[in-house]
């Protein structure tokens, strides 16, 4: 067990030392360079394991062994950005005070690479493959899912499997995932505004500029401003999360419209009012549901049309606002609401579908099972506002990586597990494989 952890921790500080957020296509990858190396890497870790590989045009790679019906498990090695200049350790990997940071150690390059070595290690073992196993390493999870699109195009998807890109125990039930793009009335005074790299992060930072002198002193240190020429330089810094859980940060956008609307009011205040609440009761969306829980909202980028103070009127203030809905409703009936109560052009700009797999079916209950075996808990299924690959099977359910009562730290800064946590996920992968998928 020990000299398999040790590979598999080596081989995750490799595959995270590799920058795979989306960059300008390549020859290898249309998800650029880090895309193409870190499916390269995969490909020929798999390859010596005496898996079969194919690399699909550096769109994603599958990895298989066994014979059989297919059994998918379902990944992705694109990380989301990051400033390493915030963080406190290498967001490309370091071991440091007993936590294993950067980007993608749980999101979610180390725990397909927990899988994948659990694989390998119970056939070394002797175990035998009851079914032909596919890992898909995706290589667009972050933005937009192209890589699974490309796949459906070219392949068959597995009609059973799982993705290790949630939650323990189990979660049979994912939220429908909508981005959504919102163009509303620029306040006159506002010259230019900017901020958010994706909506599926929490804004960490929000700029804009005023047509007039405001000569106000903020009480907050994350708020900056200065005045020159008549024009005022505001920036306000928050702290990014995942915005499945937009409770977990502290939207720099939330942080600037409040600080206008209590400086200046009218239309700022409009502004605030409509889109700064994580349950979207602001724009009329505050939804729930027994079987999925509450709707979530966050503004993730915001952007206008900057034009010169002589053309203050009639500009549009753009904003992509990612909602993860309960399963009861639908995207186009949450579009609807939105025009209705902002008054705004509203489309959708991406999408994934509710998940719902009974907690009865086998698939639930026997990752369940095997989750209980290794943790000593008597835990039952959940449902999260996150969108993972579990979606694109017919019989499909996110599977870890992060326990209960864990601190969550996928999509923020000094993204880490603990050494110990990560030992008990790969424990807890190689049971569930062993009991599900060897005989």
């Amino acid at each position: 067990m020990q000299d398999t952890f040790d590979k598999l921790l080596k081989k995750t500080l490799q595959l995270v030392g590799i920058d795979s957020v989306q960059s300008a296509p390549c020859s290898r990858s249309p998800f650029g360079k880090g895309v193409a190396d870190c499916l390269d890497l995969v490909c020929d870790t798999a390859k010596q394991m005496g898996m079969t590989v194919h690399n699909e045009k550096g769109y994603y790679c599958t990895c298989d062994i066994g014979e059989g019906q297919t059994f998918g498990i379902l990944g992705h090695i694109d990380v989301v950005p990051y400033d390493k200049d915030e963080w406190s350790a290498n967001p490309l990997g370091e071991i440091k005070d007993g936590y294993l940071y950067g980007r993608g150690v749980l999101d979610d390059k180390g725990p397909m690479l927990c899988c994948l070595y659990a694989v390998d290690n119970l056939i070394k073992q002797g175990y035998k493959p009851k079914y032909k196993i596919r890992f898909i390493f995706g290589g667009n999870e972050e933005s937009g899912w192209k890589c699974i699109e490309h796949y459906n195009e070219v392949d068959v998807m597995p009609e059973k499997g799982f993705s290790p890109d949630g939650d323990f125990p189990v979660i049979n039930c994912e939220k429908g995932l909508v981005g959504y793009d919102i163009s509303v009335d620029m306040p006159k005074k506002l010259l230019s505004i900017e901020g958010g790299e994706r909506g599926n992060i929490v804004m960490a930072k929000c700029s804009c500029v005023l047509d007039m002198a405001l000569d106000v002193l903020p009480d907050d240190d994350k708020i900056s401003v200065s005045v020159n020429g008549g024009k005022t330089y505001i920036t306000a810094y928050g702290t990014p999360a995942h915005a499945s859980t937009p409770e977990k940060g502290d939207n720099a956008f939330w942080r600037l419209m409040n600080f206008l609307a209590e400086n200046i009011g009218g239309e700022f205040k409009d502004i605030r009012d409509k889109f700064c609440h994580n349950d979207g009761s602001g724009a009329g969306v505050k939804l729930s549901d027994e079987a999925s829980g509450k709707l979530t909202f966050n503004v993730g980028v915001v952007n206008g049309e900057n034009l010169p103070s002589t053309r203050l009127y009639n500009r549009k203030m753009h904003l992509i606002v990612d909602i993860r809905h309960p399963v009861s409703y639908t995207k186009e009936q949450i579009a609807d609401m939105l025009r209705e109560n902002l008054k705004a052009e509203v489309k959708v700009r991406n999408f994934h579908d509710p998940l719902y797999i009974d907690k009865d079916n086998e698939l639930v209950q026997k990752l369940l099972a095997s989750y209980n075996a290794v943790t000593g808990e008597k835990a039952t299924p959940i449902t999260i506002g996150g969108g993972t690959y579990a979606r694109a099977l017919k019989c499909g359910v996110a599977f870890g990586p992060i326990f209960p009562n864990q601190e969550s730290t996928i999509h923020q800064t000094d993204e880490r597990v603990s050494l110990g946590d990560f030992k008990k996920l790969y424990e807890v992968y190689e049971r569930a494989i062993k009991d599900l998928l060897f005989e």
